[in-house]
């Protein structure tokens, strides 16, 4: 069964599918989300950083969490 991956990209504003076990393509700034359709992912988006399209669209305390934890996921802490 391939398990697509929802991932929202801040460096891109876009959302972002990768399927589960493959090396994501994107090594920009990008939070996964646990949803298991597009709009399930866009909505658990919306939940955890509004409208906020681009990094800079974030307050300075969400930008430093979506750093860390994109930093955390590529190892770079």
């Amino acid at each position: 069964m391939n398990i697509t991956r929802y991932v929202w990209c801040f460096s891109h504003g876009a959302l972002h599918t990768f399927r589960e076990g493959d090396t994501p393509w994107c090594t920009a700034t990008w939070i996964a989300f646990t949803a298991t359709t597009k709009a399930e992912a866009l909505a658990a988006k919306h939940a955890a950083y509004g409208d906020a399209q681009f990094l800079h669209d974030l307050p300075a305390d969400k930008q430093i969490e979506v750093i860390e934890i994109a930093e955390a996921r590529t190892g770079q802490l």
